[in-house]
């Protein structure tokens, strides 16, 4: 198995991952989006339930910014 790291936000490699995408029907290739460090580590907090919960937009405005 081998990764490849493709920077989606150039134009070439939009079009790269473009390429690869007309594989995905093929058994040789998958295409997985593995999310940052920082979202793996939000994900995991919520999971665990350490949340800001807020009545509504104002309260939480306001513990957000305490």
């Amino acid at each position: 198995m081998t990764t490849v790291v493709i920077d989606e936000k150039t134009t070439k490699g939009k079009k790269l991952l473009e390429f690869l995408k007309s594989f995905s029907d093929e058994k040789f290739i998958s295409i997985e989006k593995e999310p940052n460090e920082t979202t793996k580590k939000a994900i995991r907090a919520a999971k665990e339930g350490k949340v800001t919960r807020a009545k509504n937009l104002v309260d939480l405005m306001e513990k957000l910014n305490a």
